[in-house]
C-alpha cells in the first residue's frame, strides 16, 4: 500500500511539472515586435512633424521629420541592429510653397442682408 501511494504521489508530481512546462512559453526580448506612426500638422502653432518606427527582433528602423525654425524640413531615416549599431541619414528639404490665402480686413467683409 505504501508503494502504491508513493507511485501515485510521484506520478502526480511529474504530471504537474509536465503541465506547467507545456503552458510556459518564454519570450525573449529580441523576439518582440511593434510598429507605430503619427503625424502632426498644426500650422497655427508651427508644429509640423511626423514619426514612424517598426521593430522585429533586434532590428529597428524608422523615420522622423520636423520643421526647423529656418523653414527647412529635417528628415532623418534610421536603422538599428545588434551587430552594426545605430545608422542614420539626415536630409534637409525645402518645404513646398504654402498657398497664399486672400485675407479680408474687417472693413472689407461684404455685408449681406
Amino acid at each position: 500500500m505504501k508503494i502504491v501511494l508513493q507511485l501515485i504521489l510521484s506520478f502526480a508530481i511529474l504530471w504537474t511539472k509536465t503541465l506547467s512546462q507545456n503552458y510556459y512559453v518564454p519570450i525573449e526580448e529580441n523576439e518582440l515586435a511593434y510598429e507605430f506612426h503619427y503625424n502632426i500638422n498644426d500650422l497655427l502653432s508651427g508644429v509640423v512633424t511626423h514619426r514612424w518606427e517598426s521593430k522585429y527582433g533586434d532590428y529597428v528602423r524608422g523615420s522622423y521629420s520636423f520643421l526647423e525654425p529656418n523653414g527647412m524640413i529635417r528628415n532623418v531615416n534610421y536603422e538599428v541592429d545588434g551587430k552594426r549599431g545605430y545608422r542614420a541619414v539626415t536630409k534637409f528639404l525645402k518645404p513646398r510653397q504654402m498657398p497664399k490665402f486672400n485675407t479680408l480686413q474687417p472693413s472689407e467683409v461684404p455685408i449681406t442682408r
